[in-house]
């Protein structure tokens, strides 16, 4: 998340320091944090196992889309993303709900289909999802009941650094403590706001200086408004931490 740009003005009102400022490249596209980028895309594998329905809807709720994909080479990708050798299998954005046998994928599939050739799609009106076999080399894809309970595999779009305006957040000059749920190194406050605005589990955020190193991230469950007030602590002379919510 290094490549985050940040006005040194900022930096200098907030006494961050401006050492850490980065000369931005125009339009640098990224992923959102968790997502890996691949081919101008971004994915994330959803390891939680649920059905075919739940999984699609969960990738819309995180601002993509189940991945339906569109290339030998992006079918294959899928195997670099699992966590587990154990997820054998994951759900893929192509079904033959509305019409038996006619495979309706993703619009941006472009018809791209690599079924196991034993015989799949074979399951008639019980099995109308289809999943990625992450078994053998060919990662053949098998129509299954959408009922059943795998793995997901999301995708996105890449985002302009720059579309996150710090000027959308209120900073101040403190710390919200006891409700973090990730730490993570950054190079300025931009690189933290962009990670915060773009997973909707975080409300808030810090970014600590200690004056010397990294500076570090805190993504936060609630804004100040919702903790007690005893939580909300100001920067001090050796510590320096600003606090950003929407």
């Amino acid at each position: 998340m290094g490549g985050f740009c940040l006005p040194s003005v900022l930096l200098i009102l907030f006494t961050i320091g401006t050492s850490s400022a980065h000369l931005c490249k125009p339009h640098q596209m990224v992923c959102p944090f968790g997502w890996e980028s691949w081919g101008g895309s971004c994915y994330k594998l959803i390891e939680e196992q649920m059905t075919w329905h739940e999984g699609r809807l969960k990738c819309q709720e995180m601002g993509g889309d189940m991945v339906a994909p569109s290339s030998s080479e992006e079918n294959n990708h899928m195997d670099k993303l699992r966590k587990s050798k154990y997820d054998l299998f994951v759900w893929i954005n192509c079904n033959d709900l509305e019409m038996e046998g006619q495979w309706d994928c993703a619009p941006d599939n472009g018809g791209y289909r690599n079924w196991d050739k034993t015989g799949e799609p074979g399951g008639g009106t019980q099995e109308n999802c289809a999943l990625i076999e992450i078994r053998y080399n060919d990662f053949a894809w098998h129509d299954y009941p959408c009922s059943l309970n795998y793995s997901t595999i999301c995708k996105g779009e890449e985002v302009m650094a720059t579309q996150v305006k710090l000027k959308q957040w209120r900073l101040l000059a403190s710390c919200l403590t006891g409700h973090t749920l990730r730490e993570i190194p950054t190079s300025n406050v931009r690189a933290c706001a962009t990670v915060c605005h773009y997973d909707p589990i975080f409300r808030s955020f810090n970014v600590q200086h200690f004056g010397t190193g990294e500076r570090i991230c805190q993504l936060n469950s609630v804004t100040r408004n919702e903790a007690d007030h005893t939580q909300f602590v100001k920067s001090k002379k050796h510590f320096t931490c600003i606090y950003g919510e929407r």
